[in-house]
């Protein structure tokens, strides 16, 4: 029986070769798509969970509140850790880690090494990153001691075996005591080489225990077994923060528990560490993921349904002959569950094949193979297969298998399938989705070009950043090298500092002289700057000064803030001047204010900030250079900048491409959303395609007899497009408050943003109208130049 079912499902398919090439392409399309997209969420959601003790690692973050605003940070102090492993019974380990980097010199070789971690020696036993040489309970307890991953110490000494070899790191000798593995791709955690804790406070002039308010170390946690260990010591973290830090104008009003696996996709904090990923561009693939197969989905059901009228007498006649209902329903479910089949081994193979340019455009190793494929990805295909088919099949199957002999053999089904309201509402709802994801793809366009073109305050064109990551041997030689660069010809100014707009700022603790005359205590972000970064920045001063070239007293005493801090701060700009500050062991007072500019990207406020001079905190050198004959100027940058420094990398790049990449995870969505988005419409218009053919073909008559009445080529094509026209415009009117809705929230994540008016609607609304009405027309303008004798020869 099930041999005949299928023998019977076969013939039909190829009978109807044409329904059955639209149905398998349309279904195939969606899957590829589905495919791709699942590939990339599940690839994001498996962030850190490799850690075999990920349950029971959390990282200690920090809310702090001001006198005027909240502190959301990712960082915590140095004694943080050991407090809350010495006083709560539920921390088994703790380890602290920081981003560090450094100038490796070997012979004459000099490299700036990033991706090297500072970490406690514990980082082995809380975290699953596998010791290959070395003991991990000795290997990072010693200062001046670093772990190197296998890819790193190929790098410097090749196949020999690394341990026991000494690197000259920052004119220090670190000796290497282990080897780890390279860190996985899907860890939020990322280096190239572990450095021991104790370097770091060895070389600390004060006691780390005291050290409460240096915000400047992630802090992972790793419970004790057992259930409910994490809603204890939650619980118990109001008296943990009353027992061991100060209160204040700033306070710690609490230390949340984030768990390992959540902080790859949660909203960044300040001073986060590692790789991440955006939670809300997960929902709005998953979502668009989802919509592109309901189109197809529904297009099979559409066009099924429409089909139906071909074969009712095929129905009539078995039932005549005693084929039961549920027969007829095996039947019409087998020629779905077969399209399915079809359509996913094409989507798998159209997914692999474009795999490659989808790993380029998220810029993520995606793997997905097909032979041999995994029991995930063979599992998926009899899924995918057979639930698409039952769902996409069940309901033509009940319809088609429900009609009476007698209906069929007079005729009057015909009405039915010129009258369908589901048939409908599905198309309508295939082209709401069209339209939503094409509007909302070109909102997220103009958002980004909104970004690109702000005025952020600052000058950000033309200008070449040289990093040194505070390589000792510059830091009484900056002014030198500026002066001899700026005899490059080309070269038009050039400035030092400790970070260029778009990176992080260090966040640091001072004491800010009140109008009462106390010192607050506060955090704030800090850029240690020279007398030459603002007017190369183009950055405006609005009251007081700039800081005097030479002058020892400001290099000493001297501090600048924006715009914010003097409005946190309840001051008017005139008022800031000569307030007292202490920070960093630099006491002395406010000289200047500048006006606001975007030092982070515009997914964030401008936060207040201070700037002071310290020439050992330099790590960047800003070139402002003309714009013609670049490149030129670039090469003997780089060849004065060598012979001026002792043969330092020359590491450069451009201000605004680095500004640029802040909204990479953005520009990324709206390429992804773009692309499928377009998918959907040309997936809908295939549906399409097929609904007017049978419209047609139902109607040849009726066209025919028009034509002998005197009806023209438009009055043919309008009498065919009017329905479906009618439901594409119904499907503009459903869908812009579902667009508006959707963007808003994604909107929401950025402090400028675009207002969201009636032309992206109408763009998108006309766009897809267009394009069905040329599908429609197509068909149409064939069935309208047809010879109506043929149609009316058996009447």
């Amino acid at each position: 029986m099930l041999r005949n079912y299928l023998k019977t499902a076969f013939r039909s398919l190829l009978k109807n070769k044409g329904f059955s090439i639209i149905n398998i392409l349309g279904l195939a399309i969606g899957i590829a798509s589905f495919v791709l997209i699942a590939l990339y969420v599940r690839h994001e959601l498996s962030y850190d969970r490799f850690n075999q003790k990920a349950d029971r690692i959390f990282r200690i973050v920090e809310n702090l509140r001001t006198e005027n605003e909240m502190l959301f940070q990712s960082t915590s102090s140095p004694p943080m850790g050991p407090a809350l492993a010495s006083q709560m019974p539920e921390v088994d380990k703790f380890v602290r880690m920081q981003d560090w980097s450094f100038l490796v010199r070997k012979g004459d070789v000099s490299v700036f090494e990033e991706g090297c971690l500072l970490s406690d020696s514990t980082v082995f036993d809380i975290f699953s990153f596998p010791l290959l040489e070395g003991n991990p309970k000795k290997a990072l307890t010693e200062p001046y001691s670093i772990v190197l991953t296998t890819s790193t110490a190929k790098k410097y000494f090749g196949d020999e075996p690394p341990v026991g070899k000494t690197l000259n790191m920052n004119g220090e000798e670190y000796k290497v005591t282990g080897l780890v593995a390279d860190v996985p791709e899907n860890s939020h955690i990322r280096f190239n080489m572990l450095v021991s804790f104790r370097t770091w406070s060895d070389q600390v002039n004060q006691p780390i225990n005291n050290m409460w308010f240096w915000n400047g170390f992630h802090t992972y946690l790793l419970l004790k077994e057992g259930e409910g260990q994490v809603e204890k010591l939650r619980a118990k973290m109001p008296d943990f923060i009353t027992r061991n830090m100060e209160k204040g104008g700033m306070y710690y009003e609490d230390l949340p528990l984030q768990p390992l696996t959540s902080i790859y996709l949660e909203t960044p904090r300040s001073w986060e560490n590692g790789k991440r990923g955006s939670q809300n561009n997960i929902y709005t693939l998953s979502i668009i993921a989802g919509f592109i197969l309901l189109i197809a989905c529904f297009n099979y059901i559409n066009l099924a349904t429409a089909r139906a009228s071909r074969r009712l007498k095929e129905v009539g006649l078995r039932k005549v002959l005693g084929a039961q209902r549920r027969a007829l329903v095996y039947q019409f479910l087998g020629e779905s569950i077969i399209v399915s089949f079809l359509a996913t081994a094409f989507g798998f193979v159209l997914a692999a094949l474009v795999l490659p340019v989808f790993n380029t455009l998220v810029e993520t190793p995606l793997v997905f193979s097909l032979f041999p494929g995994s029991l995930t990805t063979w599992g998926g295909f009899w899924v995918i297969a057979i639930v698409l088919g039952l769902l996409s099949g069940v309901y033509p199957a009940l319809v088609i298998s429900g009609f009476q002999p007698l209906q069929i053999f007079r005729g009057a089904p015909q009405s039915i399938f010129g009258h369908n309201g589901l048939r409908k509402m599905l198309v309508s709802v295939q082209f709401v989705i069209s339209i939503v994801l094409l509007a909302g793809t070109l909102i997220v366009f103009e958002q980004l070009d909104l970004l690109r073109s702000r005025d952020l305050g600052f000058v950000k064109e033309a200008t070449l950043l040289i990093r040194n990551n505070g390589d000792r041997s510059m830091v009484d030689r900056w002014e030198t090298v500026k002066g001899e660069l700026l005899k490059v010809p080309g070269v038009l100014s050039a400035a030092a500092c400790s970070t260029v707009p778009g990176e992080p700022s260090n966040n640091l603790y001072a004491t800010i002289e009140m109008e009462d005359g106390k010192l607050s205590p506060s955090n704030i972000n800090t850029n240690f700057i020279d007398s030459d970064f603002l007017p190369a920045y183009g950055i405006e001063i609005i009251a007081g000064r700039n800081f005097i070239k030479g002058s020892r007293a400001d290099d000493t005493t001297a501090f600048i803030i924006n715009e914010t801090a003097v409005k946190d701060f309840g001051w008017k700009p005139e008022q800031a001047l000569g307030k007292k500050v202490d920070q960093n062991g630099k006491q002395g007072t406010i000289i200047g204010v500048v006006k606001d500019y975007h030092y982070q990207s515009l997914h964030h406020k401008v936060a207040p900030l201070i700037m002071q001079e310290n020439k050992w905190a330099y790590s960047t050198l800003s070139l402002k250079i003309k714009s013609d004959n670049m490149q030129a100027t670039i090469k003997s940058i780089g060849i004065k900048w060598k012979d001026l420094t002792n043969n330092l990398p020359y590491r450069y790049s451009f201000l605004d491409d680095d500004y640029d990449r802040l909204y990479k995870a953005d520009a990324q969505l709206g390429q992804v959303a773009g692309i499928f988005a377009g998918l959907a419409i040309a997936v809908g218009c295939l549906g399409l395609l097929g609904l007017t053919s049978f419209s047609v073909e139902r109607r040849v008559k009726e066209i025919g007899i028009r034509k002998v009445l005197g009806a023209t080529l438009g009055n043919i094509i309008l009498i065919i497009s009017k329905e479906f026209v009618g439901l594409i415009l119904l499907s503009f009117v459903v869908a812009i408050p579902i667009t508006w809705y959707l963007i808003t929230r994604w909107l929401d994540n950025f402090t400028d943003k675009v207002t969201i008016g009636p032309v992206n609607f109408l763009v998108a609304g006309l766009s897809v109208l267009t394009l069905a009405w040329l599908t429609i027309s197509y068909l149409s303008f064939k069935a309208a130049n047809s010879n109506p004798t043929k149609a009316l020869r058996n009447e």
